[in-house]
């Protein structure tokens, strides 16, 4: 049987998808999430769908995190550390980037 999910980090803030998956963005100063990829998706029994990547993940010479989402009903759009709004897929946790905001 599978285990469901757990993170042991603050929730910041949660949001239900079309797809019935929950995404949840956890405290990026916590030791589960210290790779950055703090914002997860799972499904309804607590299985881990995906982990989106910062914009800035595959640069070893910084590191980043998110900092806040916004699901309009349709749309999952998150910001990061490093200055970015991006669209996230919420298939599969994949990145656009839309802007940079600094």
């Amino acid at each position: 049987m599978v285990q469901p999910f757990a993170v042991n980090a603050e929730i910041l803030e949660r949001a239900r998808l079309l797809n019935d998956a929950t995404v949840t963005l956890y405290d990026w100063m916590a030791d589960d999430v210290r790779d950055g990829r703090n914002l997860i998706a799972t499904n309804r029994d607590g299985t881990e769908l995906w982990r989106a990547k910062p914009v800035v993940f595959n640069d070893p010479r910084q590191q980043d995190c998110f900092t806040a989402i916004r699901w309009d009903g349709v749309s999952l759009t998150a910001f990061t550390w490093s200055g970015y709004k991006v669209s996230v897929d919420p298939d599969d946790g994949n990145i656009t980037v839309l802007a940079f905001t600094k």
